[in-house]
């Protein structure tokens, strides 16, 4: 596997590399800040979206032994919430929660309804006092992971009409720093991060998914619920950049990129590190540089004229202590200055870094969704690994591979407060580079990731997939159309957190059977299956096997699907014997099973939709949601 090439993901094309724009800054012009002495987080500011139904997490850090007293007024400047920390700042407060246990201060204010605008204040009672204007309660979801999350809406493929109609004073956004480490750089970016309603002038660099997402839910949940999203993203950022040196340590897999960290720094200077960083830089640079130019002179040039032209991607960079990539960095810099602040739950788009190691990415996804609940719920220290490791829980990998029996689901131990902290994962969508296919060869990672995902979700409490396979583009790790994944999170969000009477999953395997006087077929069932039928799909190739007609014996052309009936060459199912061999199925659907067949194969045993990189993706219900990829044997 370590021979392989490693895909260039990268950030997003165009993102701001920093995460603050001139936007932000001159929004932030006026941020109470505070002093050495009496600091909040930097996620609160003016215009800020505070989460209604919950307790109201107000936190930041100064002097031991100062008050903390906090007012929320309204308009009129009457009192609506009054409330005075239970402690002074000392070292003692960790006990009501805070992750930091030095020079730390926590005050919960009771949950409200959503409403506003209301102004925050937040006082020492001693030299400092701070006021938050235009104050709303409303919902708060974080949009976390690597670029096709961070990707922005001004390069999404309809972002002029998407900005021009952005007008909207209850949407709003807070764009986290992008730093790995803790020093005076992220601390004055943070001092030029703020709020910001949506407008514009303003949402150009909000992430496109999150927008659509968040527009959504501002339409269905009701005119007077604002929304508020905090993008919280590094692009090309592996899964463990997002977790804890603990809880790294804690599992075979996080010690084993650790380990892989620690070879490529030890024994080298900070001045060798810098020397590094900045000529890759320029590299960069200069690359990206080439790229958006020959983009903005020639629209429609393809990728593969653009690699010939200027070269692959230079990526990944140099590993070193200070970069945005490093293992626990984004953690360290960006979530744990983040938490607790009070939301409804996570957006998690992310694994295409991640795609050499996926053995490891199932217990790792885990891991991670208890280590961030663990500080949403102020508990942090305690060692979830096991609780929280997927891994654990379903089947060998190699095992399944050839089929094993799904597992039922099985409970796993509790880590307080779960559903007060709902995950989404999108699952990765169908992907495949140029040189790959040219060459007939599918490394099949992103399967796998895929299937992690997905197990995540089957097993884990609050956790919910957003099944994306009827979506991406050939040749582009960035697919431009990015309003489909954002309104599908909003139907998970709607239907599973909300309980809004929607229908957000398509079908999803339930059983598989033998068929057939024979036994030559498969039966697979599935579930979510009302209207169950094939469909065209999303995307293209330049081979075009998967065009939408085949040639028959006569020399006539046929459909190669129907409703009811799709050929073996575009169903997307395939099948095996035995000897684990799968060939591609014919596929015709009953009711609520598909029934499958393949020449090749006289006696299967297995079956498998969608397990590529890159193919059809035909198999719908009636409210127009794409089946699952899956994997099983009887």
């Amino acid at each position: 596997m370590s021979a392989s090439p490693q895909t260039a993901t990268g950030p997003a094309p165009g993102a701001n590399a920093s995460g603050v724009d001139e936007s932000a800054a001159e929004a932030a012009r006026n941020k109470p800040i505070g002093t050495a002495e009496f600091r909040p987080s930097a996620i609160f500011s003016h215009d800020m979206v505070l989460q209604r139904g919950k307790p109201i997490v107000l936190f930041g850090t100064g002097t031991p032994g100062r008050p903390v007293v906090t007012v929320l007024s309204t308009a009129d400047g009457s009192a609506l919430i009054r409330r005075q920390s239970s402690h002074s700042i000392t070292d003692s407060v960790s006990t009501i929660g805070s992750i930091t246990p030095d020079g730390t201060w926590m005050v919960t204010l009771p949950p409200l309804e959503a409403g506003g605008p209301y102004t925050l204040t937040i006082s020492d009672r001693t030299s400092v006092t701070l006021k938050y204007f235009n104050v709303m309660v409303g919902e708060v979801w974080i949009a976390s992971g690597q670029s096709n999350i961070e990707f922005e809406l001004h390069n999404d493929r309809d972002a002029d009409s998407a900005i021009a109609a952005s007008d909207d004073p209850l949407l709003r956004f807070f764009n986290v720093p992008k730093f790995g480490v803790v020093d005076s750089e992220l601390i004055a970016a943070e001092n030029q991060s703020a709020w910001r309603p949506c407008s514009p002038d303003s949402c150009s660099t909000m992430s496109a998914i999150a927008y659509y997402f968040a527009r959504k839910l501002r339409r269905d949940l009701g005119p007077d619920v604002p929304v508020g999203i905090v993008d919280c993203y590094i692009g090309g950022t592996s899964i463990t950049s997002w977790m804890s040196e603990h809880m790294l340590t804690a599992t075979e897999a996080g010690r084993g990129y650790l380990d892989r960290y620690h070879q490529q720094i030890d024994g080298k200077t900070d001045q060798q590190f810098h020397d590094e960083t900045d000529s890759w830089q320029r590299t960069f640079n200069a690359w990206n540089e080439q790229i958006a130019a020959a983009q903005a002179a020639e629209p429609d040039i393809t990728w593969d004229v653009l690699d010939a032209r200027y070269g692959e991607c230079p990526w990944p960079p140099p590993v070193t202590p200070f970069s945005q990539y490093h293992v626990t960095g984004a953690f360290n810099a960006m979530v744990r200055r983040l938490a607790p602040f009070s939301t409804r739950g996570v957006l998690w788009y992310q694994g295409e870094e991640d795609e050499q190691r996926y053995a490891s990415y199932r217990e790792l996804l885990g891991c991670m969704i208890g280590e961030w609940r663990a500080l949403w719920s102020r508990r942090a220290g305690g060692d979830f690994s096991d609780s929280y490791n997927v891994g654990r829980i379903v089947a060998d990998d190699a095992a399944r591979g050839h089929g094993a029996e799904p597992i039922a689901d099985t409970p796993t131990a509790t880590v307080g407060n779960e559903a007060e902290l709902p995950f989404i994962i999108v699952q990765l969508p169908r992907w495949i580079d140029q040189k790959e296919y040219n060459s007939d060869i599918d490394r099949m990672f992103w399967p796998h990731i895929r299937e992690a995902q997905a197990d995540a979700a089957r097993i884990i409490p609050d956790v919910y997939l957003a099944v994306t396979f009827d979506t991406g583009e050939f040749n582009n790790i960035h697919p431009t159309d990015k309003r489909p994944v954002g309104e599908r999170i909003a139907l998970q969000a709607e239907a599973h957190v909300y309980g809004l009477p929607v229908r957000a999953d398509g079908p999803v395997f339930v059983s598989l059977a033998s068929a057939g006087e024979t036994a030559d077929e498969l039966q697979v069932r599935f579930g979510n299956a009302d209207g169950l039928h094939f469909g065209p799909w999303s995307g293209s190739d330049d081979a075009g096997h998967l065009s939408a007609v085949h040639s028959s014996g006569s020399g006539e052309t046929e459909p190669l699907w129907t409703v009811n009936r799709c050929d073996a060459a575009a169903s997307g199912f395939e099948i095996a014997g035995s000897d684990g061999i799968y060939h591609r199925a014919d596929a015709r659907i009953e009711a609520d099973t598909v029934v499958l067949h393949a020449n090749a194969v006289s006696h299967p045993i297995c079956a498998r939709y969608g397990w590529f990189s890159w193919g059809p993706a035909p198999l719908f219900n009636a409210f127009g949601l794409p089946a699952a990829p899956f994997r099983i044997r009887k």
